[in-house]
């Protein structure tokens, strides 16, 4: 038994955000006093500053297309 192309997808994980918190803080300051209002400037800060220093993820390489192509040829 030969397979020509054999291909594995990896699984999306989802997950949150890092900021979510402050995102759902700043959506109910917003929904309690209004957009514009001056008390949310502060939760909008907390956001901002959040956003900027958020972490960015590598993302791990998923070798398991790597090796079936390889082991394809021994088939």
């Amino acid at each position: 038994m030969k397979l020509k192309q054999l291909k594995v997808r990896p699984k999306k994980i989802l997950e949150s955000s890092q900021c979510l918190t402050e995102m759902g803080a700043l959506f109910e300051c917003w929904a309690s006093s209004g957009v514009d209002d001056k008390r949310c400037i502060a939760t909008a800060k907390t956001l901002t500053d959040c956003l900027a220093n958020q972490v960015k993820k590598t993302q791990k390489q998923n070798t398991i297309n790597y090796h079936l192509a390889r082991l394809s040829k021994q088939l």
